[in-house]
């Protein structure tokens, strides 16, 4: 498959995951699209106790080749870090949905 008509799928991916996912808890968050184009979606989901930051862009120089999820805590700054992961080239569309969830998951549970 050619990398841009892949990229795009990752953005549609992410999209329809977060929507489907954040759907079912839309009183215990907020979520602000800092950015939504063809070459980058920006995205930070506030929750009670953390906030976290999707990023998918084709970057020229990153840790990921797509998508970087991370999610830090707003009230404790001796684990700050909850969650990070960024895609590489061995990543399916399945696996970075399931990440996504990994991570939206860790945020929902955080903030109870």
């Amino acid at each position: 498959m050619d990398d841009n008509v892949f990229f795009q799928e990752v953005i549609k991916n992410v999209k329809e995951t977060l929507s489907k996912e954040l759907a079912f808890h839309s009183e215990y968050y907020n979520k602000d699209v800092i950015l939504d184009t063809d070459k980058c979606y920006r995205v930070i989901i506030e929750w009670k106790k953390c906030m976290g930051e999707i990023v998918i862009e084709q970057p020229e120089f990153a840790p990921y080749r797509y998508v970087s999820f991370k999610i830090v805590s707003c009230i404790d700054t001796d684990s700050l870090s909850l969650f990070c992961w960024y895609d590489s080239s061995d990543d399916s569309l399945d696996s970075i949905r399931a990440k996504i969830d990994e991570g939206l998951k860790i945020g929902f549970n955080y903030s109870k």
